[in-house]
């Protein structure tokens, strides 16, 4: 059997913060420990002060640092377009 990936793609603007806790408990806990993954990333979708639409995590094996990863996602700023979601879908295939 292939080596199982997971790209985990988030939506970073403010309205987002409140919702971290229950993304993670709700969501991500289960998948995590339902699926026996070889490798996880994050993929940040956001538009930041520099105009980047998505940043990218490493690959990791370790859930605890992905987890740590993704619990210091500084949720900010707003405008979430569409251009966005696109290009983190398009990183999504390409790593």
């Amino acid at each position: 059997m292939a080596e199982k990936q997971l790209i985990v793609a988030v939506e970073g603007t403010a309205a987002m913060g409140s919702y971290r806790q229950a993304v993670v408990s709700d969501y991500l806990d289960k998948i995590i420990g339902s699926l026996p993954l070889a490798e996880i990333v994050l993929l940040l979708l956001r538009i930041d002060r520099a105009g980047c639409l998505v940043q990218r995590s490493g690959w990791t094996r370790d859930i605890d640092l992905f987890l740590q990863w993704l619990s210091v996602v500084p949720f900010a700023g707003g405008g979430f377009n569409i251009a966005a979601v696109a290009e983190g879908l398009a990183e999504a295939l390409m790593v």
